[in-house]
């Protein structure tokens, strides 16, 4: 028992039992300094021996009050992360928008940690870059700061996130203006916290905590962080995951519109040119493809005939054949010369294709008053004439690819046609079509199948053709687009 008879005013006052564990451990320490004030201030020779004893003692109980208040502390801040976290993963079990549960992780932090601005960043693997995802507690000009400096592509070493990124391992810098890696956004921050971000072992990103105080941060901070930081990850795997279910879904739908429109640019009804019989297929290798091809109406006696590729495949070859199209399809009207009308194309695509695209083609006019075939060819596998009692002739008269030399020159050449010919327009998906001998298609097979199947109409033996090409190529082997038209000089039709 402390003696009565010590006055009041020379002991501190006891900590009010009812305060919670945090306000209680401060009180203590105001104690324990009072008393150790006490101690040097005041006179020993006014204190008895057991009085002495008695503050000794109390210092004693100070010690141990506060030790088992910062035990209560240390539970009290567990349980409540414990909560703050069961409840974060209820949101991210949910679901909640990945945005929301983001915000909510930063805002359950502030609840255990002490900070001023934080950030989340996700790391690009593809860009190997490293992007902002969310920020608080910087102003709108910091923030654009943020962003842009991301943007433009930070090194390993250049600022504290892009260290903690590149190398995987957490980082305190206590007083950041000592710390050569350090890159200041917000002029406040006196010291920085960041950890990686890891989902199933993989690098994702970072977390970064900001503080106006030197030194804010502990070692238990950095233990919760890295608790947060598993949250948040598992947040942006799932986002990442919607992200890419969008992606694929918006790429599917693109796929299909453009699927659609690339076989709108495909005849679907053969015109009638008596006495001549047209058919033709087209198989692109993907969703849509780079090959074109078309029969034209010119003038009453004649039909435009067009067989192209484009170099590639996909979406972007589709997008060059459709420049394509549109500019032979005006210039073919134009009654120009058919050397002309490749020179002006070629023109045209040297303008406005990217580097390193093309296109192969043939244009030929087919005029069925003399029976005359006027072509030019730029750079495309040579078309077939097939002819009774003759051997197989190529039309491989032109000049260069287009949209490759500016000021390209062409020649065209005349072909007279008589009863039973065959003309069969193709691109390289028929003839470089590959077996499981790694054994080309080949011109031979195509002359051989179309001699075999000549008596069919000309839609008839297209199918054939394409379905012996089909038969022919390996079933898992990726194949190019393939693209064939057939015109046959049927003698017994008149118009």
């Amino acid at each position: 028992m402390i003696d009565p008879h010590v006055p009041d005013h020379h002991l501190p006052g006891r900590v009010d039992a009812g305060l919670d564990a945090t306000r209680s451990l401060a009180a203590l320490e105001e104690l324990e300094r009072r008393v150790y004030e006490f101690l040097r201030v005041d006179d020993p020779a006014k204190l008895g021996t057991l009085q002495i004893e008695q503050l000794q003692s109390l210092l004693e109980e100070i010690g141990s009050a506060r030790q088992n208040l910062r035990l209560q502390a240390e539970f009290e801040r567990e349980r409540q992360e414990n909560a703050i976290l069961q409840e974060v993963s209820l949101r991210l079990s949910s679901a909640a928008d990945i945005r929301d549960v983001l915000r909510a992780i930063l805002e359950s932090l502030r609840q255990v940690v002490e900070f001023d601005a934080a950030g989340i960043f996700v790391f690009n693997k593809v860009m190997q870059q490293i992007e902002v995802d969310m920020l608080a507690g910087y102003g709108g000009a910091q923030r654009r700061r943020v962003y842009t400096k991301f943007q433009e592509g930070v090194k390993h070493g250049e600022g504290i996130v892009a260290t903690v990124v590149f190398s995987g391992k957490p980082l305190y810098v206590p007083d950041v203006h000592k710390d050569s890696r350090y890159v200041e956004v917000r002029p406040t921050t006196q010291s920085e916290l960041a950890v990686p971000i890891f989902v199933r072992d993989e690098l994702i990103g970072a977390f970064n905590l900001e503080s106006d105080k030197l030194d804010a941060f502990s070692e238990r901070d950095l233990r919760t962080l890295l608790t947060f930081a598993s949250h948040a990850g598992v947040a942006l795997e799932r986002a990442r995951a919607d992200r890419e279910r969008q992606h694929t879904q918006r790429i599917a739908e693109e796929l299909a519109l453009a699927r659609r429109i690339h076989t709108s640019f495909q005849p679907k009804v053969f015109p009638a040119f008596a006495p001549y019989d047209l058919g033709g297929m087209n198989f692109p290798s993907s969703e849509v493809g780079g090959d074109y091809y078309d029969f034209v109406n010119i003038t009453e006696d004649d039909l435009g005939i067009i067989m192209s590729d484009v170099a590639g495949h996909g979406v972007a070859a589709a997008l060059l054949m459709a420049n394509f199209r549109a500019c032979i399809r005006i210039e073919s009207r134009a009654h120009y010369a058919i050397r002309t009308i490749l020179e002006r194309v070629n023109e045209f695509l040297v303008e406005t294709n990217p580097p390193d695209s093309f296109v192969t083609a043939v244009y030929g006019v087919l005029n069925r008053k003399y029976n005359v075939l006027t072509y030019s060819n730029a750079g495309h596998n040579p078309p077939l004439l097939l002819r009774v009692g003759e051997e197989p002739r190529l039309l491989d008269t032109g000049g260069p690819i287009l949209g490759v030399l500016p000021e390209a020159k062409y020649v065209e050449a005349q072909v007279e046609l008589v009863p039973g010919d065959v003309l069969i327009f193709y691109t390289d998906g028929v003839t470089e079509a590959r077996n499981e001998a790694d054994e080309e298609f080949g011109l031979s097979r195509l002359i051989d199948v179309t001699l075999k199947h000549r008596s069919l109409s000309a839609y008839e033996l297209a199918r054939r053709i394409s379905h012996e090409v089909h038969s022919f190529n390996v079933p898992d082997l990726t194949m190019d687009d393939l693209t064939l038209s057939v015109v046959k000089y049927d003698a017994t039709e008149t118009h």
